[in-house]
């Protein structure tokens, strides 16, 4: 007999064997024991989770001749045959397949035939929201009232496809995922039966990637029997569903707790050559963060969620907002994988930034008074007090804008590098960052000048572009591999995120991918320091570096090119008239589109 794949050969034929549907297969028993079928169900859940085997079960008890407690005997002629799908009284119809007015009139034509061999003429519509709307007007009036002899059960994955019309004329019933444990107890039965070996660690990684549904499981579960015949073990799990090892993502959890970049990029980059994926390993995380909150917060010790003996331990000391912040970044980098081919980026981004003590710390701003103060001590409050925070004040206002202008006129090697089109903060704001800044009392932080600052950076971008040319650019891009095997473990994801796109003999003009990274490197002289040197070391040329946002950089060429157009053909008159030969092409280009129009297409 030809091989037959886990989860068909193991697929239910009672509802006691239907995992983790307990509430509706006691429903469906119950209503066959009291003779109270209706004649439409509507089955809507998850895939894997035992709708289509719940359909052909109650299909097969409708028609048993030797019912046992509401279920059927699979010993029976009927139950025999509808177990080997012989039975015409069921008919299973797949909807993807058959989505057309034609094949429903086709169905509520011979619904009024009387049935063979059982009781009841069962209709198994599977994966019932592809039917066209057609399909379903037609449907419409013999499913509201079909003969006496007709039960219709209707599958799908997505409820929100099928017409409320259509949902208002069935008996619903919502199938939930199953459980981690009810996946790993049903596994462990099925391996037992088949006498092979296995690793509890193994089916708890499968039941993790399968994510609640059982053919999932077990269609893992048959992928690594394939890997290996005799046995089910952890590393192969591993590199079947592309999981990380748990006791590695407990390593980098440990390093982002500790702030150690360079220790949580090794330890994942090592992963992925493994055969990880970024996906599993921020899912892992967030499920190993999540669980160390829970421990810290309730004050358990239960060591079942973690493999090392002291992991408990080292985390206890943790504050809560860790690991609060943790998980939000680690859900932000989940979602820009979509968006993104480089997958391994917003993981090494999300490992940065969760180790990024300025990131993860941000101060509390605290007010000078507490929060509810007594109407007393309000009242209490004499004039020379509130002189006194008056001329405080005064002085805060006169030293910030001091300040503000200072940093204006002051060009620092920073500013020149750093080009930021949307950072420009409004005279609102500095008076609302003011007002702020005195009423807490605290040290104000140090504004810049960023309309002037901007005006400077602009300038500089353009001189770059109107002296830019392919081959300095070229030289930029041919000593960029170079990089990886000079800079550090933290400082490599800098280059996945940079790319130059123009460049003369002494800048370069390199846009950032993320908004994140940007700010970061804007900010940090001493990570552009370090990768100006380094590109001089391999080009034996210095270059000053100008930072770009990704979705900025268009709009700034674009500027550059309509404000340059002028000079840029004056410049190319003048090289025409320095070139003689070029005047002559030139004039026997236009000559030839006054003879022909458009349709010339000059060619070098």
């Amino acid at each position: 007999m030809a091989y037959q794949a886990l989860y068909r050969k193991w697929r239910p034929r009672t509802f006691d064997s239907v995992v983790g549907q307990e509430d509706i297969t006691n429903t469906l028993k119950n209503a066959i024991k009291r003779g109270t079928i209706s004649h439409a169900f509507l089955f809507a859940g998850p895939r894997g989770t035992g709708k289509t085997s719940c359909a052909k079960i109650f299909a097969k008890a409708l028609n048993c001749t030797n019912l046992q407690d509401g279920e059927p005997c699979n010993q029976c002629a009927n139950c025999l045959a509808a177990d080997k799908g012989a039975m015409s009284d069921i008919m299973e119809i797949d909807a993807a397949s058959n989505n057309g007015v034609d094949e429903i009139r086709e169905i509520r034509d011979k619904v009024k035939y009387a049935p063979t061999q059982g009781k009841y003429k069962v209709y198994i519509i599977d994966e019932v929201h592809m039917l066209s709307m057609g399909a379903f007007n037609a449907l419409l009036k013999t499913l509201e009232e079909p003969p006496e002899h007709v039960v219709f059960i209707l599958a799908t994955t997505e409820l929100q496809k099928v017409p409320a019309t259509i949902i208002s004329r069935t008996q619903r019933y919502n199938f939930k995922r199953i459980s981690q444990t009810d996946l790993e107890k049903r596994m462990k039965y099925i391996l037992d039966q088949e006498k092979i070996s296995y690793d509890d660690k193994a089916i708890a990684v499968i039941a993790q990637v399968a994510d609640g549904g059982m053919r999932d499981a077990l269609s893992i579960l048959d992928q690594l029997l394939s890997y290996e015949k005799d046995k089910v073990e952890y590393d192969a799990a591993l590199e079947i569903t592309g999981f990380a090892a748990k006791e590695k993502i407990e390593q980098i959890l440990l390093a982002i707790l500790d702030r150690d970049a360079g220790q949580a990029l090794t330890l994942a980059q090592a992963e992925l050559k493994n055969g990880a994926s970024s996906k599993n390993i921020l899912d892992e995380l967030i499920d190993m963060a999540t669980a160390a909150l829970m421990i810290v917060k309730a004050g358990s010790d239960n060591q079942s969620n973690f493999l090392t003996e002291d992991f408990i331990a080292k985390i206890k000391d943790v504050p809560d907002q860790r690991y609060f912040q943790l998980i939000a970044s680690a859900n932000t980098a989940l979602n820009d994988l979509r968006y993104t081919n480089q997958q391994q980026i917003p993981l090494e981004v999300f490992l940065v930034e969760s180790t990024d003590s300025q990131q993860l710390s941000a101060p509390t701003i605290q007010e000078t008074e507490p929060a509810s103060v007594s109407n007393d001590n309000q009242q209490a409050k004499n004039g020379s007090d509130l002189q006194a925070e008056v001329t405080a004040l005064k002085k805060q206002i006169v030293s910030l804008t001091e300040k503000v202008t200072r940093l204006g006129k002051k060009q620092t090697s920073n500013s020149d590098r750093i080009f930021h089109l949307d950072n420009a903060v409004s005279g609102g704001k500095i008076a609302k960052a003011t007002q702020e800044t005195a009423k807490t009392k605290k040290k104000p932080k140090k504004v810049r000048n960023n309309k002037h600052a901007d005006e400077q950076n602009r300038k500089q971008v353009y001189h770059v572009l109107e002296n830019a040319t392919k081959k300095d650019l070229q030289a930029i891009k041919d000593v960029w591999p170079d990089l990886q095997s000079v800079l550090a473990v933290s400082q490599r994801a800098l280059l996945d995120v940079l790319e130059p796109v123009a460049a003369s003999s002494d800048q370069v003009v390199m846009k950032c991918k993320y908004a994140l990274w940007f700010e970061k490197a804007s900010s940090d002289e001493d990570l552009l320091g370090i990768l100006t040197d380094q590109i001089a070391k391999f080009t034996k040329r210095d270059y000053q570096i100008v930072l770009v946002p990704d979705s900025d950089w268009f709009t700034v060429r674009k500027e550059f090119l309509q404000t340059h157009r002028e000079e840029m053909l004056k410049r190319k008159q003048d090289s025409s008239a320095d070139n003689p030969a070029d005047d002559k092409e030139n004039e026997v280009v236009k000559k030839a589109k006054d003879l022909f129009g458009d349709t010339v297409n000059v060619k070098d």
